[in-house]
């Protein structure tokens, strides 16, 4: 059913500065398909992950324009995918269109994109802020979302013992008499395990261990799951603290069992984004586990920690300044694996 969709999304794209308005009016007739066709299922080859990745290295170019042209050819694929929608709608605001931001962030409640507070401090909105459609399409989510919240009841987080994946790979030539230097990654918000395992094939050499920890806290991304470090109750931001503590832990509890599986010498934290995050507060409170620790695009959250924490680990090595925008550039990445080497050599 998506074959004239791919001859339309092809032709947008390459033509610049094309008209968004093929998004909204493009249909398919299901009787004009023909089913026996060889080529009937060719736009399932159409390689979605390399659409996403340019449309967030187009965003982080500020390309607004060619962003919100691949988020709509991605959303022709799978309409419900609530985070790319509110991507767009970032995209429309970024861009000063506040009555395609507005529309965009109402098509996301829709697919089931709940974050809306977020929405309400969202920087990318701030130019189309103050345009009232944007205003009141904005309270009228925050309301029906406070009703929705009311009518399921009082919410509660209890503790209970889980389990969680793990992606190990190992060197090349792996030897289990040899004693290596473990990386253990965190990934960023909405993303996974498995998907940073993807840093694998970027790094020059294959000489330690990598491993990739799921966070916690699952959520929906469209019609897949993402994975949150972090997690709270409506006004408790007491409870999210206690949420980063608890992960913090559990990462550290994750490094001995890696420990326990492997033969390790030094041990190191790779994080992103939020994942960023969480390796400062667990490489901080769980000093002793690591030689050093590595973070792209997150901040420390300072709002956990005590002045008592950060002198007690001021021997922890950190790699964490560089250029860039809101990912993992490739000279970074390798200069991290060229400072964790040197450390470990």
């Amino acid at each position: 059913m998506r074959v004239i969709f791919t001859w339309i999304i092809a032709t947008a794209i390459l033509v610049l500065g094309a008209s968004f308005t093929w998004a909204e009016n493009a249909e398919v007739d299901p009787a004009a398909i023909n089913p026996l066709a060889a080529d009937a299922g060719a736009f399932l080859d159409t390689d979605l992950a390399e659409w996403q990745t340019t449309a967030r290295e187009a965003y982080d170019a500020q390309d607004y324009q060619k962003a919100a042209q691949y988020y709509l050819a991605l959303l022709h694929y799978n309409a419900k995918d609530g985070n790319s929608i509110y991507n767009l709608a970032c995209c429309y605001g970024l861009m000063g269109e506040a009555e395609l931001a507005a529309k965009y962030l109402e098509r996301a409640a829709k697919a089931g994109f709940e974050e809306f507070g977020m929405a309400a401090h969202d920087a990318d909105f701030d130019s189309v802020r103050d345009a009232d459609v944007f205003k009141e399409t904005l309270a009228k989510l925050a309301a029906a979302q406070k009703a929705r919240d009311a009518g399921a009841g009082t919410l509660m987080l209890l503790e209970a013992p889980t389990y969680h994946e793990c992606y190990v790979q190992l060197p090349d030539n792996y030897d289990p008499a040899k004693t290596y230097t473990l990386v253990v990654g965190l990934h960023g918000y909405g993303a996974s395990p498995k998907s940073f395992m993807g840093l694998w094939e970027r790094f020059s050499e294959h000489d330690f261990i990598f491993a990739s920890l799921e966070a916690p806290y699952a959520f929906s991304v469209g019609g897949d799951l993402g994975y949150s470090w972090m997690t709270g109750l409506p006004d408790d931001e007491e409870f999210w603290k206690q949420t980063a503590v608890s992960s913090a832990d559990y990462v550290a509890h994750a490094v001995e069992e890696l420990r326990g599986r492997y033969s390790v010498d030094e041990v190191y934290l790779l994080g992103f984004s939020q994942g960023c995050t969480l390796t400062y507060l667990t490489g901080i409170l769980h000093h002793e586990y690591f030689d050093g620790i590595v973070c792209f695009a997150g901040w420390l959250e300072m709002g956990v920690l005590t002045d008592e924490d950060i002198a007690a680990a001021n021997h922890l090595r950190t790699f964490f300044e560089f250029a860039g925008a809101h990912s993992v550039p490739a000279e970074p990445l390798r200069a991290a694996e060229a400072w964790i080497k040197g450390a470990a050599g």
